[in-house]
């Protein structure tokens, strides 16, 4: 009787073990998988407001062209790179970008309306609405030897990346050499400077070094910056005067591209489904686009944008025009305001667009009633589109993906002494160009549209680089 009882007993705690095994297992996984559902929304949002940031720089800065070196792109401007790098370690991206800015006031962000090279990087933000910017500055766009600068991406031993600058000076026979060290810490958004130095001959010949802003010994000195030693990706590399990129500079826009396409499927929830399968609706949203094949950009409510689209307007349309004392073509506002209306199935919104005035000496001015704009060629590259997909967002609006590329034919005919087309160029495949030629174009742009259907025709009411976000999508 009592081994029975023994066995009945050691059964029961059998069960009873299993059983709260049992428990405890989907319990956990319910936990991590909640956890993994919370990480991979997170990483959703971090990676919608890094996209937004990116494309904003591309939306208004645009990209450089193809193989242009330093000193080629001095007059240009553009996005050049931009990588995803985790500078802090913790499981999440950050993104770097390298531009080159001009000193206008296109961005929304100051620090890019430089005439200058800028580098930035942006932190996602998961618990608020926007990235944040956790370092940005300006290097010198000048060729000499007096403000020679390297920059590199370093992977450190304990996992976390550094940004690394280091200048050569040279002033009076005398050579400086300055370095700087940023980190960022997991729980700020910042990148700090965690190390700058200092090293090279005073006035009397010495040899000196100096470690935050303090005199130190050569040992001390190395022993601190050995700490940052690493993997080293150099982004910029000067030498005695001549500056080159670190980075393959081949296709800028191939490139950028590529980053800006790994965070887009966390902007919306319409690319890549709901694809409009009617031919004919299909192709009269093609035609419509197909308009406006010269503009990159189409956004009402930016006045900068629609300067540019009030050029296109008159140009379509051959509004007639009277001449001001100082040469400027003079277009009634109202009648411009009816036409652009027209074109894009929208009124102008002329009283809160806040145009420039004839004083700032702008291409397109506006001023009581009257747009005055300068005789001028209006060029823009030639644009070869290729249509990817339509979606419809709702019963009168489609969304539209497509790749342009744009090649600078004036600039190409001007090298070549003859008048190259770009029609003759883009019936051949791309990778046969010759390099002379490849230096003015920036090919497979990725750009977005949305058409919407007023009074029963397509009209354009945006076309550019974002990929518009769910909620942008329905404001159309």
């Amino acid at each position: 009787m009592k081994k029975s009882y023994l066995l009945l007993l050691f059964l029961v705690v059998l069960m009873y073990g299993c059983s709260n095994g049992v428990k405890e297992t989907p319990t956990a996984k319910a936990e991590d998988a909640e956890k993994i559902v919370t990480n991979d929304q997170k990483r959703q949002v971090v990676n919608r407001q890094l996209y937004e940031k990116l494309s904003e720089a591309v939306e208004t800065l645009g990209y450089t062209y193809d193989m242009h070196t330093f000193a080629e792109n001095e007059h240009d401007r553009g996005v050049l790179y931009a990588e995803l790098v985790d500078f802090d370690n913790d499981g999440v991206n950050e993104v770097y970008t390298f531009m080159k800015g001009i000193d206008y006031p296109l961005s929304a962000y100051p620090h890019r309306n430089k005439d200058n090279y800028i580098q930035e990087i942006w932190t996602g933000n998961a618990n608020g609405e926007d990235a944040l910017l956790s370092f940005s500055s300006e290097i010198d766009k000048l060729v000499c030897s007096a403000c020679d600068m390297n920059v590199s991406l370093v992977k450190g031993k304990d996992g976390r990346t550094f940004l690394k600058m280091f200048s050569y000076q040279m002033s009076q026979g005398i050579a400086n050499n300055n370095i700087w060290v940023y980190a960022k810490d997991p729980k700020k958004s910042e990148m700090e400077l965690v190390a700058s130095g200092n090293f090279g001959h005073n006035n009397e010949g010495d040899l000196f070094y100096t470690l935050n802003d303090e005199e130190t010994d050569r040992m001390t000195f190395e022993e601190e910056f050995a700490r940052y030693d690493g993997e080293e990706r150099p982004i910029l590399i000067s030498n005695f005067a001549e500056k080159n990129y670190g980075f393959d500079a081949s296709s800028p826009a191939t490139i950028v591209g590529k980053t800006l396409a790994t965070l887009s499927p966390s902007v919306n929830n319409i690319v890549g489904k709901d694809e409009l399968l009617e031919k004919d609706k299909k192709k009269e949203i093609v035609d419509a686009l197909d308009e406006f094949s010269s503009m990159r950009r189409i956004n009402h409510h930016d006045p900068h944008i629609v300067m540019s689209l009030v050029l296109d307007v008159v140009q379509k349309y051959n509004i007639d025009h009277e001449y001001s004392e100082n040469g400027e073509m003079v277009f009634d506002g109202a009648i411009v305001q009816a036409k652009y209306k027209e074109a894009f199935g929208v009124e102008l919104a002329i009283d809160s667009m806040n145009f420039p005035s004839r004083d700032s000496q702008d291409i397109v001015t506006y001023e009581l009633g009257k747009f005055y704009i300068y005789p001028t060629g209006f060029y823009f590259d030639s644009i070869h589109r290729n249509y990817q997909d339509v979606y419809k967002v709702s019963n009168d609006v489609y969304y539209v993906t497509f790749l342009d590329s744009e090649f600078n034919s004036l600039d190409y005919s001007l090298t070549k002494d003859v008048t190259v087309t770009s029609e003759e160029m883009f019936k051949k495949d791309i990778a046969s160009w010759p390099m002379d030629a490849r230096v003015w174009l920036k090919p497979d742009i990725q750009r977005y549209a949305v058409v919407k259907y007023v009074d029963g025709e397509p009209k354009v009411q945006y076309m550019g680089v974002q990929n518009l976000t769910d909620n942008q999508l329905q404001t159309f």
